[in-house]
């Protein structure tokens, strides 16, 4: 089945300009079953014709778990957009460039509008169901949308939320669109209208090994993630848990054995891993950034996120962290994510559900379950027999001790700068990040307007409605 799958969306031709977005597919072969449409969710790989793992990559070289490498040598691994997301330059991408975030996302939602457009009068028949076909559609959109609105936009506040520019919304596979940015309350309502919709379409019967397909434990963890950055706690743990209900329990770190070789380092690879990144554990959904910024096993640790780990015990440190460079030389003092780690799925991951739920669950003054459950994850991070439960009881320590173990088991997941844009909202979690870039010093205070990223020129030079960030 896979060889068939592969060979369709090689035909699907998908590449040409619009008014509206700065690239949008156009196919050469015109989708027109149930099993065509299945068809177009069914590959995975960003070099893939329609790339629908896609998610973003950009935001990992902006937060501040990241350091650049003080070796100029590696530092050329970084793309010149790269660079500039790290010191939040005012413009990342110039007028002749192609945003590859923003690109691959509305590439994804130009599909789903096409899928759900024309559903009705689409024959059934084959491997997919029409039920499953309009659940996929409706959650990468959804999914596409929560990145573009949270990259391009300012954080969820229900105060402004109505006035808040979002992005670009439409539902139409138009290539000759042209329409302006809608609020983030409405890019909001339409990611829960179609995350709710996803959920009651998908089923949890969905071939293990292929986590590109959307399942209904799926829809709901999108859904804790969408209640979690509107402040919905309630909503959000309700969510959560109904995901952690279908999924199974965090795979156990101390399950993995690294190959033996010199000094025990992580890059000499970890025993049993699956040929595919899609198939490894701990994965609800997979995607893959559109484009990294650099090579990602060249992303450095900053000194604060290395301050959170146990290095003697915590397992995350032990297996995914490395001072070797991606090519095998010793990287010096350097600690960077390893070749090997294999949690790097930034879509959603089995860990997130956890702290996400124990997260809201505080908020909500239930700590025991709170408790419960950043321990039940914890322990299986952490060299058995070395971890201490957490016992602290009060809301405001506990909350700290939550996102600190989120920051751990999130690391270049895609989430870490949407969490500080959330969290910056609050005064006791506002914080100024600085980045050092071989001697020059870049700072961004909470709430800057650089936590919002610049539309891309090249799709403002096509459509004059698209109104631009203030940097």
């Amino acid at each position: 089945m896979r060889a068939y799958i592969f060979l369709f969306v090689t035909l699907l031709g998908l590449s040409s300009c619009n008014k509206f977005l700065d690239e949008t597919p156009k196919g050469t072969l015109i989708p027109k079953t149930i099993e065509d449409f299945g068809l177009i969710f069914d590959s995975q790989g960003i070099l893939s014709s329609n790339k629908i793992d896609a998610g973003a990559g950009i935001m990992s070289m902006m937060d501040d778990d990241v350091k650049v490498t003080t070796d100029e040598i590696k530092a050329a691994n970084y793309n010149i957009w790269g660079l500039k997301s790290y010191r939040w330059e005012e413009q990342i991408f110039t007028i002749s460039e192609n945003d590859p975030d923003y690109n691959a996302l509305y590439h994804i939602i130009y599909l789903c509008n096409y899928v759900l457009n024309h559903l009705e009068e689409a024959k059934e028949g084959g491997y997919f169901s029409k039920k499953y076909v309009e659940g996929a559609a409706r959650f990468h959109r959804a999914f596409s949308y929560f990145y573009l609105v949270n990259l391009y936009a300012k954080h969820y506040d229900a105060q402004t939320a109505t006035t808040d520019l979002g992005v670009a919304l439409t539902l139409e596979a138009d290539l000759n669109a042209k329409i302006g940015r809608s609020s983030v309350e409405q890019v909001y309502e339409q990611i829960l209208e179609d995350a709710l919709k996803a959920k009651d379409l998908l089923e949890n019967e969905v071939e293990a090994e292929y986590t590109f397909r959307p399942s209904k434990a799926a829809a709901y963890a999108l859904l804790a993630r969408i209640y979690l950055y509107r402040g919905e706690y309630t909503e959000c743990w309700k969510s959560a848990r109904k995901a952690r209900e279908i999924m199974d329990e965090p795979s156990d770190y101390n399950d993995l054995e690294k190959y033996d070789g010199e000094d025990g380092d992580p890059d000499e690879g970890i025993e049993g891993l699956p040929y595919n990144n899609y198939e490894y554990p701990d994965i609800i959904c997979y995607k893959e950034a559109s484009r990294e910024p650099n090579h990602w096993q060249n992303y450095n640790l900053s000194d604060d996120l290395m301050a959170l780990f146990d290095k003697d015990t915590d397992l995350r440190w032990k297996l995914f962290v490395s001072t070797y460079s991606y090519y095998g030389e010793k990287n010096g003092d350097e600690p960077r994510i390893s070749s090997f780690y294999y949690p790097n799925n930034k879509g959603l991951n089995i860990g997130e559900i956890y702290v996400t739920e124990a997260e809201a669950l505080v908020r909500e003054g239930e700590i025991n379950e709170a408790l419960e459950l950043l321990n039940a994850l914890a322990v299986k991070r952490h060299v058995e027999g070395t971890y201490v439960d957490v016992t602290e009881r009060n809301p405001e320590k506990l909350l700290q001790l939550i996102l600190d173990e989120r920051r751990r088991e999130l690391m270049f997941k895609g989430t870490r700068w949407f969490d500080l844009k959330r969290l910056n909202k609050d005064p006791r979690f506002a914080k100024t990040i600085t980045h050092n870039y071989f001697g020059e010093t870049y700072t961004l205070e909470p709430n800057s307007n650089r936590y919002v990223l610049p539309i891309p020129p090249k799709a403002i030079a096509s459509n004059d409605l698209l109104e631009q960030n203030p940097r």
